[in-house]
């Protein structure tokens, strides 16, 4: 039960009081005794310690790394080449977890002092609501004695008790005055793990935190596995034991989300507190090694162009062609099959639209960030009653009344497609991501049922993207496989012209321009709106070399924050992108 469930008289003044979060430094002790004990077990070098991991470790085949993920969380990955599963590791370095028999007298005692006034209206205000409570029945001493000890601000002295705690260390507390006396570093433990628990995520809180992480999976009782962006798939030190334990926490975590599971009701997607999307599938009757979860992480701040340009995802060249393509409005789909980073290169290239457009996002689940400040998101509601919920066709629909330069489509689906394909028509760009893994299978998909685009109404997209997972000299990696212009329908043949700018030549890893005279779209649509004549029209390729050349030099420079490279881009619209890119290259542009 609910601690906010079981109050007994008035608080009065938590959601005021002035409250501090748990601190621990940059190497606690904890962390500290776990890389002695690894050290001594494996024989192993010490790991080394990083705030941020350097982009050349990416796909490293050897690494021995520790990092923090903030509040108190540390994590340490590294190769493993005797894994008897195979896998790489992944290990949680949390503050030691405080006794039981101390849990419940904290939520005891907390459940005396809070009242209704004290029902959280979020996250944030529920955290700060029980960290108040916290800090109103324990006060901390230096160190305990075997009798009890005093207590700064206290002057009697009172019952002294010890238990164990999971480190297998004792925790001594006791009681004074109706308050819990614990020793200061203990309470700063017990701080994290009443957050972690009453207001996160329990055990995967860690995970939501690391930035590094893309998808979180739990298959039944055993480890979770984790994809990492730098290190790619390991095994990590959380496990559940029993299935008892794994339907428990699920049970939990559904509630705690808003989406009640049962036998009856076993399939769930839902969004977790940081945005992140989960699905949930629960008991043994559907799934055979019993209930399991799998977890696509969102990130904060999404990855920039330049970045995706180091990592070799698309290049330049192709930065610069869609600069120019969204700076005039174009359509575009960005195309791929699940997890080929569809959505990373939306949000990356989202930077390119006009930094004075009026932007409105329509998603399932909140995936899409953008930079710039006239910003629309919406969300899709679905309360299982059709009367009530909300559907991307509803917002699409709706949209289209509130006069954006551009509509952005999380993913589409279904019948918001023909609905994405009307707005084209009417003169509102789309962008939005699509499951296709070529031009064939996107165009079977939008004619078919359910989306029914007209094959005559296909060229209102003007440009197909596609993206692919793939193998780089062995490595896993992202790369985007081809570019389409769509150019028309040809009724006498029925078919639907189109032509490819850029291909992705797997030998060499490298993207192959067709060249001057081969894009459709640069020379027909986007010279016309910026008045250059056919005699000139030479001058429509300059301008995609030379902002090439600027994101080129922004990468080069390791311009890599989405913001900050979102700066620059704003920098080139205002002063002009030759100006800006010899302010960059002088060193005074940011």
């Amino acid at each position: 039960m609910s601690i906010f469930a079981r109050f007994r008289k008035r608080g009065g003044g938590l959601r005021e009081a002035e409250v501090s979060e748990p601190e621990f430094g940059d190497r606690p002790e904890y962390l500290e005794n776990y890389i002695r004990e690894f050290v001594s077990r494996t024989g192993r070098d010490e790991p080394e310690y990083m705030e941020k991991i350097p982009g050349d470790l990416k796909n490293a085949r050897e690494f021995n790394v520790v990092y923090p993920v903030g509040f108190g969380i540390f994590i340490h990955a590294y190769n493993d080449p005797l894994s008897e599963s195979g896998y790489n590791k992944y290990v949680v370095v949390e503050p030691p977890k405080p006794p039981e028999d101390l849990v419940r007298e904290v939520d005891y005692r907390i459940a005396l002092i809070l009242s209704e006034e004290d029902a959280p209206r979020s996250s944030e205000e529920k955290k700060k609501i029980l960290l108040a409570a916290l800090d109103r029945v324990v006060t901390t001493v230096e160190t305990m004695g075997s009798n009890g000890s005093r207590s700064r601000g206290e002057g009697d002295e009172g019952e002294a008790g010890e238990s164990n705690g999971s480190n297998g260390k004792s925790w001594p507390y006791g009681v004074r005055r109706g308050r819990i006396v614990i020793e200061e570093r203990y309470y700063n433990y017990l701080k994290y793990h009443f957050i972690r628990e009453k207001v996160g995520v329990g055990p995967l809180e860690p995970f939501l935190r690391d930035p590094y992480l893309e998808d979180i999976s739990c298959n039944g009782v055993g480890p979770i596995y984790v994809v990492h962006k730098m290190f790619k798939s390991l095994e990590a030190s959380v496990r559940f034991e029993n299935e008892e334990e794994l339907d428990d926490f699920i049970i939990r975590l559904g509630e705690k989300i808003g989406k009640p599971i049962s036998h009856a009701r076993p399939v769930v997607d839902a969004t977790l507190p940081d945005g992140s999307r989960i699905n949930i599938v629960f008991g043994s009757d559907v799934s055979l090694r019993g209930s399991n979860f799998t977890i696509r992480k969102v990130s904060k701040v999404p990855i920039s162009v330049t970045q995706l340009i180091r990592w070799g995802t698309f290049d330049s060249m192709i930065a610069g062609y869609m600069w120019m393509m969204l700076e005039e409005g174009m359509s575009v789909f960005i195309c791929g099959e699940t997890a080929s980073g569809k959505t990373t290169s939306l949000n990356a290239i989202s930077s390119f639209i006009r930094p004075d457009a009026k932007i409105v996002t329509i998603e399932d689940t909140a995936e899409v960030v953008l930079p710039h400040p006239n910003w629309t998101r919406e969300l899709t509601r679905n309360t299982g009653k059709p009367e009530t919920s909300v559907t991307m066709f509803d917002l699409l629909r709706a949209a289209l009344r509130q006069r954006p330069n551009y509509i952005i489509v999380g993913e589409i689906r279904g019948a918001e497609g023909n609905i994405a394909f009307q707005a084209m028509q009417t003169g509102h760009p789309v962008m939005a991501t699509f499951h296709a893994a070529n031009l064939s299978r996107l165009l079977q998909r939008l004619t078919n049922h359910p989306i029914n685009v007209p094959k005559t109404n296909i060229d209102s997209l003007n440009i197909a993207w596609f993206q692919s997972a793939v193998h780089v000299k062995g490595f896993p990696a992202r790369r985007v496989l081809e570019i389409d212009e769509i150019i028309g329908y040809d009724p006498s043949s029925g078919a639907i012209a189109a032509v490819p700018v850029f291909t992705w030549d797997p030998v060499r890893d490298k993207f192959v321009f067709s060249g001057r005279g081969a894009s459709y779209l640069l020379e027909e649509k986007i010279a016309t709106m910026k008045g250059i004549p056919r005699r000139n029209i030479s001058i429509i390729y300059e301008d995609l070399e030379l902002r090439s050349r600027f994101l080129q030099t922004l990468a080069d420079r390791k311009v890599l924050d989405y913001f900050d490279v979102y700066r620059a881009i704003v920098r080139a619209y205002n002063i002009g992108i030759e100006n800006a890119l010899k302010r960059l290259e002088r060193g005074d542009l940011l």
